[in-house]
Order: structure tokens, then sequence, then C-alpha cells
């Protein structure tokens, strides 16, 4: 297995794309938009994919209905992410929704990931709250803390909580996945500037043995820092 699988609202990846999409109660119009931007360090989920990434999408959304893609940088090669699905937003604020992603790798980076989402949360005032399900196949193997061969199957369960630009989003592997991919807590903070979003966070990883050997890695546990600059822009 390869450095990759790993939702929501944690590092900068799909579903913060995803959420961006008008929902049922905003707008029931076509839209279609781009996106681009760099990272210092992708992380996603807990786990470093390249030191340094460029990255891009187009989204198009209709009603509370989404489709998308998404590319970055991996080493070696490209990862590329569909994605589609629903979400409908409540007058409340709360929002529920769900739908499928599959990753896809060049260059032999890692074999694929398909995986069904299922999104809730909400937000009133500055704070907000965003929780994601997501439980899938890998086309590999994830082994256990002996290195044993454990199976194909994961879920991933994420939190995030978010106050005025600053956010803590906690993130947890689980059914073959758990030894292999572990748990993670990210602390950062976005803001907008000039029609930029800019980004700066620390992720911690622990209990994750695919950690072990990676960039002189001696153990399962890591703490890094990356900082991202982002924007978008209209095309329909």
């Amino acid at each position: 297995m390869n450095k990759k699988i790993t939702g929501l609202l944690g590092s900068a990846a799909i579903a913060a794309s995803v959420l961006t999409i008008p929902a049922t109660s905003l707008a029931d119009e076509l839209s279609i938009t781009g996106n681009a931007g760099i990272l210092s360090d992708y992380i996603y989920r807990g786990i470093p994919q390249n030191d340094s990434s460029g990255n891009g999408g187009i989204d198009l959304g209709f009603g509370g209905f989404y489709l998308g893609t998404w590319l970055a940088q991996v080493n070696p090669g490209i990862e590329y992410d569909i994605y589609a699905g629903y979400i409908f937003e409540f007058d409340n604020g709360m929002y529920v929704g769900g739908g499928y992603t599959t990753y896809q790798y060049s260059d032999n980076f890692d074999a694929e990931y398909n995986e069904f989402n299922l999104y809730a949360g909400g937000s009133a005032n500055d704070v907000s709250l965003d929780l994601e399900f997501s439980f899938g196949e890998y086309n590999g193997e994830f082994l256990d803390d002996n290195g044993n061969t454990e199976g194909d199957n994961y879920n991933y369960f994420a939190a995030t909580l978010g106050y005025s630009g600053a956010y803590l989003t906690y993130g947890r592997f689980d059914d073959d996945a758990k030894d292999d991919l572990g748990q993670n807590v990210e602390v950062g903070y976005t803001m907008e500037l000039a029609g930029f979003e800019l980004t700066g966070a620390v992720v911690h990883t622990w209990d994750a043995n695919i950690l072990e050997g990676l960039d002189g890695n001696d153990d399962d546990e890591e703490t890094e820092a990356y900082v991202s600059i982002s924007w978008g822009w209209d095309i329909l």
C-alpha cells in the first residue's frame, strides 16, 4: 500500500469544495465553477501525499446536486478525483447530504479508493460543526500492527468545529484501515485576502503504521504544518 487515502473539511481536498456548492434552499440554478491552489505540503486525512502540490478542479451544481473533479500533484504522478452527490440545506442553517467519491492515480502512486460519503452539520453566528462518515473499498490491502493482511475495507469519521475562520478537526480510520492509517487532529485558520483564500494548519497523526519509514520517520506518529493559497471563479 502507498501513501494515499485519506474527507471533509480537514485538509484542502475534495470535500471542502463539495460544501461550497449551492444547496436546494439557496439556489436551483445551474452553476459551474473552477478552483486552483498551491499547498506547501499536501496532507489528506492526516496522511502526507507530497511535499508540495499544485491542484485544481471544476464543479457543477444544480439544486443541491453536485458533480466535480479535482486534480493534484503527488510524488510521483497525478491524483485525480471524481465525486457526485446531493446536499440539502435547511432554513435554520443545518444541512445533510450524501455522495460518492473515487480517488485515482497515475504512475502507480497508489491503487484506487472508492467510497460513499455522508455529511451533516450546521452553523449559527460564527460557530459551525461539520460531520463526515465515509466508507469504501481500497483496490489493495491494508495491514495490521504485525504486518499481516487485514483486508480492503475502510471507514473514516471526521468532526470539525469552526469559529470565525479557526477550526479544529478530529479524524479516525476504522475497519481494515485502522492500524495502517490511524487517527489525526488538525488545527488551522483560514482567511480571505484580495480574492484568495489563505490557510495555515498543523496536523498531528498517530497510530498510523504507514508513517513508519516515510520521509525518515521511525514510528507511527508525525506532526506537520502546511500553508495553502487557493482561489475560485465562476465559469457559468
